[in-house]
């Protein structure tokens, strides 16, 4: 076990503690692993490396310590200009940076294993430095057996973790990760100038459990939560989110899936998601899945569950997109507020069921509407309203339908029923004053 205090670290939130965190770990390497402590303090951090396998069977052990991740250096434009970033690797980069340094793996024996980080809190300034897309808190690559919990990320430029594809793809790209797990942990994006709170490109298992999001994603990033494969080799399956709670969060949706094509290359991913046991409040929706053309070609899998969850004030209820095969099961919807057109359901969807979803106070007619070619869309002991529905099933909406709401009818009589009543009777009047001025003639 090695406490960071007796090799030198300060812990006074003004000198820089990065080369002692470094030499710590690294004696850590040499030995094969082990337990390196971090009393209760404050640690300036630029950047903390654990490159290669030689760093696993590693334990980070915080004492509610706090990581000030430093900005050390100025912003650079990479990929043509696509990027302005404080970052040193150009996919991917952060205060603690696990990569272990290999191409296409297709199996995790040369990944980093058995790494334990808890108890600390990472503290970012994106108040003062602004976004960042490629600087995160946590970024890992080539990781297996690899669990955070009992943290807390704060104000962090790009993500609070990002487990990806690879943190320079002109050097080292999918290394194989797997058993992810980020348990009991805070993720304040402070002011919503952000990417994700977690971001997963690549990872063959995962455990999101008991988290909290809030103030987190600006509005052209996918939302608090992102599973999105960076490309279509990557392997990203098997994956719960549940007993967590988001709170004002932008982007495109709370939880954001992304489905890409299954194939042997992939171990055949891309399925087997499940989301439980979660609250939403102040979100644009609480979960979007996003699939891709050839959404109609592959096998009829239960690729996402969404179950015994409630979602409060929303501007949208879902949002899918070239999808098939999502269930909805025991969700609650409360205030769903958007006051302009927005579709849950676009371009091709099918096998999508809701099954004992209750869609309260919807402000809008106009907020279940489905757009392009949808199959198989099935509404079990729901809600609209206040209204049952014991079972609906819509075979087949095709474009040129455009628009279809589920339950037009109903929320035109409903919401419109003043306008509908003062037409009856301005022409009630208009035909008696027509009438009484003919019989004075």
């Amino acid at each position: 076990m090695i406490n960071v205090r007796d090799y030198g670290a300060k812990g006074n939130g003004k000198d820089d503690d990065t080369a002692v965190f470094q030499k710590c770990v690294d004696l850590l390497k040499k030995n094969g692993g082990g337990t390196m402590v971090v009393p209760r303090g404050d640690y300036p951090i630029t950047f903390l490396t654990f490159f290669g396998k030689g760093y696993s069977n590693i334990t980070i052990s915080g004492e509610n310590a706090n990581i000030l991740q430093t900005i050390a250096r100025q912003r650079i434009s990479v990929e043509n200009n696509k990027f302005q970033t404080y970052a040193k690797r150009f996919a991917a980069d952060g205060c603690f940076v696990f990569d272990a340094q290999v191409t296409q793996q297709t199996d995790d024996r040369n990944s980093i294993k058995n790494i334990k980080i808890s108890g600390l809190n990472f503290i970012s300034d994106v108040k003062k430095y602004g976004f960042d897309e490629l600087l995160h808190q946590v970024s890992a690559h080539g990781v297996s057996n690899f669990t955070i919990e009992n943290c807390t990320f704060t104000g962090f430029l790009g993500d609070g973790i990002a487990i990806n594809g690879g943190t320079d793809f002109s050097k080292f790209h999918d290394a194989y990760n797997k058993d992810v797990s980020i348990i009991n942990c805070t993720f304040d994006g402070v002011n919503k100038n952000n990417r994700q709170g977690i971001s997963i490109y690549y990872s063959d298992g995962f455990l999101i459990d008991g988290c909290v999001f809030k103030n987190t994603t600006r509005d052209d990033m996918p939302g608090a939560i992102d599973i999105e494969p960076d490309r279509g080799i990557n392997v990203v399956r098997n994956g719960v989110i549940r007993n967590c709670k988001f709170y004002n969060i932008g982007g495109i949706a709370a939880i954001c899936i992304v489905i890409k094509e299954s194939s042997q290359q992939n171990k055949f991913s891309n399925k087997n998601y499940t989301v439980e046991n979660c609250f939403f409040e102040n979100v644009i929706n609480p979960l979007a899945v996003i699939g891709h053309d050839r959404i109609g070609m592959e096998n009829p899998i239960l690729n996402v569950k969404f179950i015994n969850s409630i979602a409060k004030t929303v501007k949208t209820p879902f949002q899918i997109i070239n999808s098939n095969n999502v269930l909805f099961k025991n969700i609650t919807y409360f205030y769903i507020r958007e006051p302009i057109y927005r579709p849950v359901l676009a371009k091709t969807t099918s096998n999508i069921t809701f099954n004992s979803v209750n869609f309260g106070n919807i402000g809008n007619i106009d907020q279940l509407i489905f757009y392009g070619n949808a199959k198989n869309i099935k509404f079990i002991n729901c809600i609209f309203d206040g209204k049952d529905i014991k079972e609906r099933n819509f075979k087949n909406i095709k474009s040129k339908d455009k628009y279809f709401n589920i339950y037009f009818y109903h929320f035109l009589i409903k919401h419109y029923s003043f306008y509908l009543y003062a037409l009856i009777i301005t022409v009630i009047i208009s035909l008696a004053i027509y009438f009484n001025i003919n019989r004075k003639k």
